[in-house]
């Protein structure tokens, strides 16, 4: 065979004959010869049993690399071919399938004939390295062979894709600046292509997962997350474009600067599927970009990358660089990067988006998320309730709890309990920050629809502080008889507390001097008077009032 192809390559540069033709037969001299070497392979992956088969494949195999380096010329459909030996996955299968059937002589020729085919296939990987690092003709041939692999999309088991990635990201990429050059424009390809499947299945998709939303609707199932496959034929397609992506980031991590191109490629327009697998592996890009660029800088960088249409996505990768865990708070350099972004990138009116400074809102001190209180209040009911979520996200522990300043001198809490949003909710001057009373009273209202973040007992703990304060001389915020009447409606678990100890805490601060509290007091106390429930009743309360006063609310609600 090597004399054949050495014949056929002086004949390609004959110059009295015509070149092009001699150059076209040595290269199908060339895959031919290739060709038998992959065709050997397979007929040993069928018949894992076939003894011959085997030793011809493996003979075959073992001479291809010697053969091949000492060819004078390599082409790309060559090195396709080459990488052919790589799809094992039917013979993979195939060992693992256990039968009452199979022999154990069958079962061991099965896992003896997967790992010769590993074997080839590996052998087969480390001839695209070789000629990656020794041909530079066809280095980006080769090197795209291998990235296709990687990628997925040359066929290949999982354990040989694994290797391919490992070569690429490990061997090949840091081997010069030239390979990494071409390692990256390899991924690029690959990624082109998940967003040409994504674009051109989208249709398809959307169809099916509309369908399947549908027969959840009906039959009372819960939405899943956004994240997850809505349908089987979007899992598929997140399937097939997740290993581009995996290998993509993995790039990322190196240069920074090819962010902008996966953003890109996502935002497309019917580039749903690769959008979302983009942001399902966000987190490992994000944390791996943090610890070896920094947190800080990393996030500045994506910022000035992207665009208004690739929002979303820094957001994204902006919420995952924050520390995840309780025991670490997001650092005083990445809080001000986040502060520096928000100024820099204004919203169509020019005020700044609270967006971002969200994923940092844990590690903020609650001086200063009490002054940024309004920006949230003023936002989509979405961000307000992801910043509240935020800041809270830390202190389920003190859920309960409104918290005391160790040292008045100098702020050093974090984050703010769900109590103490409550709290500061209620406080709130809207009129001093521009906020229109109904988006105050509706924020308020929100907290009190959301049962995992302000349940009964969060609700009864910010109620309790703020009629202590009461107690104490200050006034009570506009909203809070609002809030009591909404929580009677909503937590009949509160209502002894209501009934025994929060109104006649009211009417032991004189709340009846207050006219717009007074009427509130009053229409708590009647919704309560009567309520049928065993000792739970605002009598006792009521006839703690004044006489003046108890004539008063007689007046306006007599007693049945």
């Amino acid at each position: 065979s090597l004399r054949v192809l050495n014949e056929a390559y002086i004949c390609s540069t004959d110059a009295d004959d015509d070149e092009r033709l001699h150059k076209k037969k040595y290269e199908q001299c060339l895959d031919v010869y290739v060709s038998t070497v992959v065709n050997a392979c397979n007929m040993a992956n069928k018949k894992p049993n076939d003894n011959e088969r085997k030793r011809i494949a493996n003979l075959a195999a073992s001479a291809l690399p010697h053969h091949l380096v000492s060819l004078p010329a390599l082409t790309p459909s060559s090195l396709n071919l080459v990488g052919a030996m790589c799809d094992i996955d039917e013979i993979s299968k195939k060992a693992l399938i256990k039968s009452s059937k199979q022999t154990i002589a069958e079962s061991a020729a099965a896992h003896a004939a997967k790992a010769a085919a590993e074997k080839r296939a590996t052998a087969a990987l480390l001839i695209l390295r070789d000629v990656a690092f020794q041909r530079d003709v066809v280095r980006q041939s080769a090197i795209d062979c291998a990235v296709a692999i990687a990628a997925g999309r040359l066929p290949a088991s999982q354990p040989i894709e694994d290797k391919a990635l490992k070569l690429v990201m490990n061997v090949i990429y840091p081997k010069n600046a030239d390979c990494a050059n071409k390692v990256v424009e390899s991924a690029s390809k690959e990624l082109e292509h998940a967003a040409i499947f994504s674009i051109e299945n989208h249709e398809i998709i959307s169809k099916a997962n509309k369908a399947n939303a549908r027969k959840k609707e009906k039959s009372g199932h819960a939405i899943r997350s956004p994240l997850l496959p809505q349908s089987e034929e979007e899992k598929h397609a997140l399937d097939r474009v997740r290993k581009p992506v995996v290998l993509f980031m993995a790039l990322c991590v190196r240069r920074p600067e090819i962010i902008k191109i996966i953003m890109e490629m996502s935002c497309e327009e019917g580039a749903d599927v690769l959008a979302k697998a983009v942001k399902t592996n966000m987190p490992k890009l994000a944390k791996a970009a943090a610890v070896k660029h920094g947190a800080a800088n990393i996030a500045l960088k994506v910022s000035d990358m992207a665009s208004e249409a690739e929002i979303p996505l820094f957001l994204s990768f902006l919420d995952n660089i924050a520390p995840a865990t309780e025991k670490s708070l997001p650092s005083q350099e990445l809080i001000d990067a986040c502060h520096e972004i928000q100024r820099k990138r204004l919203d169509a009116n020019g005020d700044a988006d609270p967006q971002f400074v969200i994923p940092v809102l844990s590690g903020m001190k609650r001086e200063e998320l009490v002054r940024k209180l309004p920006e949230f209040v003023k936002a989509k009911d979405d961000i307000f309730k992801s910043s509240l979520r935020r800041m809270s996200e830390r202190l389920a522990k003190y859920a309960l709890i409104f918290r005391i300043e160790p040292d008045q001198t100098e702020t050093t809490l974090r984050g703010m309990s769900s109590c103490e949003v409550m709290v500061y909710l209620h406080q709130l001057d809207f009129n001093a920050v521009g906020l229109p009373q109904p988006r105050y009273l509706e924020s308020i209202q929100l907290c009190l629809e959301d049962d995992n973040l302000f349940n009964d007992q969060v609700i009864q703990a910010a109620l309790d502080h703020i009629s202590g304060k009461f107690l104490e001389g200050e006034p009570l915020p506009l909203a809070y008889m609002r809030t009591v009447i909404l929580t009677c409606s909503k937590h009949e678990s509160l209502h002894s507390w209501i009934c025994h100890v929060l109104l006649p805490r009211l009417v032991e601060g004189r709340v009846y001097n207050y006219k717009r509290q007074w009427e509130g007091w009053m229409r708590c106390a009647k919704s309560l008077e009567n309520t049928g429930d065993h000792g739970v009743s605002s009598l006792e309360a009521i006839q703690k009032l004044p006489d003046e006063q108890l004539k008063l609310y007689r007046a306006k609600y007599p007693r049945k």
